[in-house]
């Protein structure tokens, strides 16, 4: 008799299967309304240290000025004599950003004496760093460039942003890549421009991938001769000289953008295509306006953050710019309020006045 109430009393230790089932649907119902609480956490995670890295890029751009007078040219693109002659400047410059000249203030000394380029403004050379001759079309790839570029670089990287492949060997205009450098400018004849140069790893199959960039300095509208986009003319465009007490004359640091998000994935080509070599890291241009991640082109400011693109100011201060209603498709002739609004922060001297409130938080 013992024995049998024992066994029935450990035969009731277990749980039914409706009773499982119960279980399983209560913790899956906490779980359903843990994760946007736990999503949000990471986003806010993702999103101070991403603000942290573009600190840390002006900084090492106020630096470099402390050490040279001031801050690093945009890019080395082509000549300022043949700056707007599409398509005949492809056969001169460096082409090459300012990242490289930024590395040894980002605890990457031993990088930066890898690469080997002519970082002078005032010399233009034939040379793509790219390429291991002077050529204006596809030349053999440079092999110590190559190999310093192939560093990836967390310093360059906003953790939100989205991990893919870069297309590879399709060299058709619309095909991807990785984008070796960038020219942004403005001309009566183009209006407000941006021409470069891609690798789809045709002939560099061993240097792939390239280390990317989710960050690009601001060129605005880029430099030129453009009776209305010239206005905008950012800090960082073609062999620039800028000084911040030029800045803080002219439009003040603390209105001027000088580092922002980059986070597209195409340009002419399929979503998830394209990246941006952060060697290229140079000037990028504000005039497309502010996109979203996945979706935006890779030659327009982005973010994968909801709340908008952050940004560096030329003060070393960062602060979110949120999208609104920034967008030009780079065809109408007209212009939204927000569109002028980022177009004034990007300016380094257009200026204007108006209240960005509206925009940057």
């Amino acid at each position: 008799m013992a024995r049998s109430v024992l066994g029935q009393v450990l035969s009731r230790c277990g749980f039914t299967l409706v009773e499982l089932l119960v279980v399983i649907g209560i913790i899956a119902l906490v779980m359903s309304m843990l994760l946007p609480t736990v999503q949000r956490v990471r986003e806010t995670a993702n999103r101070l240290s991403c603000a942290s890295k573009l600190r840390q890029l002006g900084m090492a751009a106020h630096h470099y000025h402390a050490a040279r007078g001031r801050l690093p040219p945009g890019y080395l693109g082509p000549s300022l004599t043949n700056n707007l002659d599409y398509p005949s400047f492809y056969g001169e410059g460096q082409w090459i950003g300012h990242f490289p000249l930024l590395l040894p203030y980002l605890e990457q000394d031993n990088l930066r004496e890898q690469i080997r380029v002519t970082f002078r403004i005032g010399i233009v050379s034939a040379e793509k760093w790219f390429w291991s001759a002077a050529a204006p079309g596809p030349g053999p790839p440079h092999v110590q460039n190559y190999t310093a570029a192939m560093n990836d670089l967390p310093i360059f990287r906003c953790p939100s942003a989205a991990e893919f492949r870069p297309e590879i060997n399709n060299p058709a205009p619309g095909g991807g890549g990785t984008v070796l450098g960038l020219h942004v400018y403005n001309s009566s004849a183009m209006g407000a421009f941006t021409v470069g140069w891609k690798d789809e790893y045709g002939s560099a199959s061993a240097f792939r991938p390239l280390g990317r960039t989710n960050f690009m300095g601001v060129a605005g509208c880029g430099s030129g001769n453009h009776p209305f986009f010239s206005k905008y003319e950012g800090v960082y465009t073609n062999r620039t000289e800028r000084t911040l007490g030029q800045i803080t004359i002219t439009d003040g640091t603390s209105h001027t953008l000088l580092y922002g998000e980059t986070c597209g994935t195409h340009w002419q080509s399929p979503f998830e295509t394209m990246d941006i070599c952060w060697m290229a890291g140079g000037g990028m241009g504000t005039y497309l306006g502010l996109h979203r991640g996945k979706t935006a082109p890779v030659i327009a400011f982005s973010s994968y953050h909801p709340a908008g693109v952050q940004f560096c100011f030329a003060d070393g201060s960062v602060r979110m710019v949120r999208e609104g209603m920034s967008r030009w498709n780079g065809l109408s002739p007209t212009f939204t309020n927000d569109w002028h609004l980022l177009q004034q922060l990007a300016g380094w001297r257009d200026g204007a006045a108006a209240d960005t409130g509206s925009l940057v938080d």
